[in-house]
């Protein structure tokens, strides 16, 4: 048996030692969060600075790790492999026959113990330790690939270009960045994820999801529809506007053109302005007589912000910053008023309903009994969802159950009819004219197939 040299074995290892390396370093440096490394820098942590430079310049950093690899693999079956063989080879020497066998078995099994040693060693065990320990492993990695970087810069180059003109040719961009960027359904699913691990209160999950899904809500969704707007003529006194208002706590009133109608909405009236002009300078329990007696709506009112009703809620929201306004006519393709909607219905998309002391509960359901809900037909179709779990197509901009209702009838029912959906009948109970103003909505059984 010939002597084996020291140096081989402390290569094999220092080259397993390598490979794990880089394995390690690409796994961290990918793996940590962005945001993480931000926080990290703040609090000046060592070699923050430097897992920031690389992720900030992956294109070069997984060319180079693949270098790393590539390199380390090739020489360790270089030498690990006959290395192998030599000493099982040595072994198997005194074995009867075993000049026929000993050559070929130790190259068989010398390379089956490579690759073993190779896989776990060098790959298995810092992938696990990478993605278990990626922040201390990062900050204790970067510094030294950076060094290998600026070494290896050529190759690297080559390696890296050689890559994206393959990448073009396949018309697909060779950039890693767009990797950690985030799309919207990733974060709520990142959300959900962080409330199930105790990370994040439920209330701050759901508020998560409406501020992402805001965009998609639009005015009319969440508006008051023209029929249930209480407005006030150009042309009235402010003593009787002063009565009809605080009769009904709005501090905020649609005024329209009184020649035109109520469709055409001139301006909005505070309940500031007329309480100020109306008792400017009296007490408090005087009547409000005062030498403002006679002006009338159209002289006091402010201009309102007119939106169109396929506005997005989150846009909405903007104008309201962005004019300093409160309330907002919603509009149709025509000009025409078709809903009102404040800041507060643009809030509730987010933080769920606001009340306050003169609200009413804002759950669809007016009565109940034997298992049948009577509903106000004007009852908003996202609200059934989220309120009530119920889940109704919203097609053709349908927006209320009366809406699905007359749409599923296709004419002006009258009450007594009904339409089923999903195991749910709707019976038109009363109406309002040719507006649906109620509805019995109730669970019907599946009809059982017949047999003969």
């Amino acid at each position: 048996m010939h002597e084996l040299p020291l140096f081989k074995p402390v290569a094999v290892a220092m080259l397993i030692l390598a490979n794990a390396y880089f394995v390690a370093a690409e796994f961290a440096l990918v793996s940590i969060r962005e945001t993480r490394v931000e926080q990290l820098l703040a609090s000046r942590v060592p070699g923050a600075r430097a897992v920031r430079r690389l992720q900030q310049n992956l294109d070069d950093l997984l060319p180079a790790v693949q270098l790393g690899v590539t390199l380390c693999s090739l020489a360790l079956g270089w030498v690990g492999e006959p290395l192998a063989a030599q000493i099982l080879e040595g072994w198997m020497g005194g074995l009867p026959h075993a000049q026929i066998y000993a050559h070929v078995t130790a190259v068989v099994v010398g390379f089956a113990l490579i690759t073993y040693f190779h896989v776990v060693a060098g790959e298995l065990v810092p992938k696990g330790l990478a993605l278990r320990r990626a922040e201390a492993l990062a900050v204790a990695i970067a510094p030294p690939m950076l060094v290998f970087m600026a070494v290896a810069r050529p190759a690297v180059r080559l390696l890296s270009r050689s890559a994206a003109m393959v990448l073009r040719g396949f018309d697909i961009p060779s950039s890693q960045r767009a990797a950690s960027v985030h799309s919207a359904e990733e974060l709520k699913l990142i959300a959900t994820a962080a409330r199930r691990l105790g990370l994040l209160p439920e209330f701050q999950e759901v508020l998560v999801h409406r501020a992402l899904e805001l965009s998609d809500v639009q005015v009319r969704e969440i508006m008051t529809p023209r029929q249930k707007i209480f407005s006030l003529p150009s042309n009235m006194l402010l003593e009787e506007a002063y009565t009809r208002v605080f009769s009904r706590h709005h501090s905020r009133i649609p005024v329209y053109d009184a020649g035109r109608g109520p469709e055409h909405v001139v301006g909005a009236v505070y309940a500031r302005d007329l309480a100020r002009l109306l008792y400017f300078g009296r007490p408090a329990t005087s009547s409000p007589i005062t030498p403002q007696t006679g002006l009338r709506l159209a002289q006091i009112m402010h201009e309102v912000l007119v939106v169109p009703e396929t506005k997005s809620a989150l846009d909405l929201l903007r104008d309201f910053k962005q004019h300093r306004r409160h309330l907002a006519i919603a509009v149709d393709e025509y000009g025409s008023t078709v809903g009102l909607v404040t800041a507060e219905d643009a809030i509730e998309q987010l933080a769920g309903e606001l009340e306050d002391e003169f609200d009413t509960s804002p759950h669809p359901v007016l009565s109940s009994a034997g298992g049948a809900v009577l509903m106000d037909g004007t009852v908003n179709l996202r609200d059934l969802e989220t309120q009530m779990k119920w889940s109704l197509p919203r097609d053709g901009g349908v927006e209320t159950l009366a809406g699905f209702v007359l749409a599923q009838l296709g004419h002006i029912p009258e009450p007594g009819e009904s339409v089923e959906y999903e195991g749910r009948r709707m019976t038109v109970t009363e109406m309002e004219g040719r507006r649906i103003a109620k509805i019995r909505v109730e669970t019907v059984e599946p009809a059982l197939p017949s047999t003969e």
